[in-house]
């Protein structure tokens, strides 16, 4: 008995290891081509360019942020599926209503805080970042508010500017609470962006 209890534990462990690998290398895969289709996009920023043939999203813009070391690609349509695989703007006629990048209103990028905007507990007022779309423009950004605000609280979209939205709290064994994480950040000039000073000698 004890012998087929031993075999069985060991073909389970060994089943939810190769699980475990086969959803890392999913991961893995999953960015890979999900650049590929930003780069293809960037040389054809009139197409819609899927990272793989049956995805319901593609690239849409890629947030550049130095302080963080981090480069993430921005999908098309802030949906659970696409979430898994990056963060992803919300659509102007979605559930949020979010604007399109660079709108008088206020555009909306979501992502989950366990993977991609895992960072973001660490933004500080101040920070400079950027968001390149797929016409090739380059808009620079300066964080003006992190707070934790109600998931039903949408009034900060009726002003400009470039929101980052995640859950809250981070790290928290508790999930599907009311609570979000959310980075406002205003358009910059380059040269702010940059650290360069504008003032004369």
């Amino acid at each position: 008995m004890k012998k087929w209890l031993s075999i069985g534990l060991l073909a389970l462990g060994l089943s939810l290891f190769g699980h475990g690998v086969y959803m890392q290398a999913k991961a893995w895969l999953a960015q890979v081509l999900i650049e590929q289709a930003w780069q293809t996009a960037l040389k054809s920023p009139n197409k819609k360019i899927k990272p793989w043939f049956y995805a319901d999203s593609y690239p849409v813009a890629q947030i550049i942020w130095p302080k963080h070391n981090k480069r993430l690609t921005v999908l098309d349509g802030a949906s659970g599926r696409n979430l898994a695989f990056a963060p992803s703007h919300f659509l102007p006629a979605g559930e949020l209503g979010g604007a399109d990048f660079g709108n008088s209103q206020g555009a909306l990028i979501a992502g989950h805080n366990d993977t991609h905007f895992a960072f973001l507990k660490n933004a500080k007022v101040g920070e400079q970042f950027s968001l390149q779309l797929k016409n090739g423009q380059v808009q620079h950004y300066s964080v003006t508010h992190v707070e934790v605000i109600n998931q039903y609280n949408t009034d900060f979209l009726q002003q400009s500017g470039l929101y980052l939205l995640t859950c809250y709290p981070f790290d928290s064994l508790a999930s599907g609470t009311d609570l979000r994480w959310l980075v406002s950040a205003e358009i910059s000039s380059p040269e702010v962006a940059l650290g360069i000073s504008t003032t004369s000698s």
